[in-house]
């Protein structure tokens, strides 16, 4: 095995010949589709918090996913949204030559200047669009909204009773209004009240539980059956059984092989013969998918994020060699059955078979499996890395993470195919 340094070794700071690392956190409409994605810098040779290097950190940026912006590959074609600073905004010459699909955040420390509101205008007029971002309804960036067509409130820096109040002040501007730092399905149903039309944040992943609460007859089912797959001794006549068992798990397994994302020759007409054609692992894999997106009442878009954290976990574990590399996707797939399933992430290893150090890595974060998960979570949620990853770890992560979200963006197109 080789042995992974994401706790022992100091971190090698990134110099020229490093990719620049991005993070993207998706923008999701009231029905939870996605809107956009926030798009942030994520690599070492600026540093995000000191001012003197935002219009570094922002051009850099802009120079590597631009091109991937017309490709709609990086974003599946939706807008992404980029933080820019007074800097930035008034050295034009950095600005890309597209704007279709780029929304301009400016941040809280743009001042609301006769210069800076001047050069707004004139990026507007060529096309750009632009959001403000973490509003308090500050008086002095009130000259702002005539400008901007989406306003994003921080929820959690702005109580929502000051935001009820606050809120018809911004009646007579055309502006979309965005909650961001949404944290829980409690928090979002209270700004939808308020109006809110567009929400950002870790919602889909902390869900209300409800300990001691009895599992419904349907997530009984749904377990029972995640349990079964997860067998490592079951055999294809057991598999092929069990995903019958379920007409509409059948049928998107069907439908699954017979799309895009396999080229086989000829159409699968069963379930026995998808499990004999792409083994029975594969088809496991798929099924488990399937199942949890098919039974949970959770948003959809929830899977986007697991199953391209389950992608990136599994592409590291074989970029940088690890044991057990299979186990690395199932433990990106699962860290999230919590808000799948509504229940507790105890009682589910209770249930299901997992190995122990996947079940460590759920519960306590533990062991390179929980380093590594941790890590992919920071990313995701635009947060600082940790001190504690290699140079060549740090470059590998930058890849898989892009690969991750491609291939997931790609799957969603086909398992939410009615």
């Amino acid at each position: 095995m080789k042995k992974t340094n994401l706790k022992t070794e100091p971190c090698i700071r990134q110099n020229s010949e490093l990719d620049i690392l991005l993070a993207r956190q998706a923008i999701l409409t009231r029905y939870h589709s996605v809107y956009g994605f926030e798009v942030l810098y994520r690599g070492e040779r600026f540093d995000i918090g000191n001012p003197s290097d935002g219009m570094g950190a922002t051009g850099e940026l802009l120079n590597n996913i631009c091109t991937c912006v017309v490709d709609e590959n990086l974003t599946a074609g939706y807008p992404i949204f980029i933080n820019i600073d007074q800097q930035f905004i008034e050295s034009p010459s950095f600005f890309p030559s597209q704007s279709d699909k780029i929304v301009l955040e400016l941040l809280e420390t743009v001042p609301a200047t006769p210069e800076v509101i001047q050069k707004v205008k004139e990026l507007r007029k060529l096309g750009f669009e632009f959001a403000l971002d973490d509003f308090i309804f500050e008086e002095e960036r009130m000259p702002f909204l005539p400008l901007v067509s989406i306003v994003k409130i921080d929820v959690l820096a702005c109580p929502l009773e000051k935001i009820r109040q606050k809120l018809p002040a911004l009646k007579e501007y055309p502006v979309i209004l965005l909650a961001e730092k949404v944290e829980n399905a409690e928090m979002f149903s209270q700004c939808q009240a308020l109006g809110f039309t567009l929400f950002q944040g870790y919602y889909l992943e902390k869900p209300k539980l409800v300990r001691g609460v009895k599992i419904p007859a349907s997530k009984q089912v749904t377990l029972k059956l995640l349990s079964e797959l997860t067998r490592p001794d079951i055999t294809v006549e057991e598999v092929s059984v069990l995903i019958f068992c379920d007409p509409r798990l059948a049928l998107k397994i069907v439908l699954l092989v017979n799309s895009s994302l396999f080229s086989f020759v000829r159409k699968v007409h069963d379930v026995k013969e998808a499990v004999v054609m792409l083994g029975i692992e594969a088809v496991k894999r798929w099924a488990i998918i399937l199942l949890l997106v098919t039974e949970s009442e959770s948003p959809i878009e929830i899977f986007r994020v697991l199953l391209a954290r389950a992608k990136t976990l599994e592409l590291f574990a074989t970029s940088t060699d690890l044991d057990n590399q299979g186990d690395y996707f199932t433990l990106g797939l699962f860290s999230g059955l919590e808000a799948v399933l509504g229940t507790d992430i105890e009682a589910i290893t209770r249930t299901i078979p997992m190995s122990e150090d996947i079940t460590r890595a759920l519960i306590r974060n533990e062991g390179v499996m929980g380093s590594l998960l941790q890590l992919i979570k920071q990313l995701e949620a635009s947060e600082k890395y940790a001190d504690s990853i290699m140079e060549n770890d740090f470059i590998v992560l930058n890849s898989t993470y892009w690969q991750g979200m491609i291939w997931a963006d790609e799957l969603m197109e086909t398992i939410i195919a009615p």
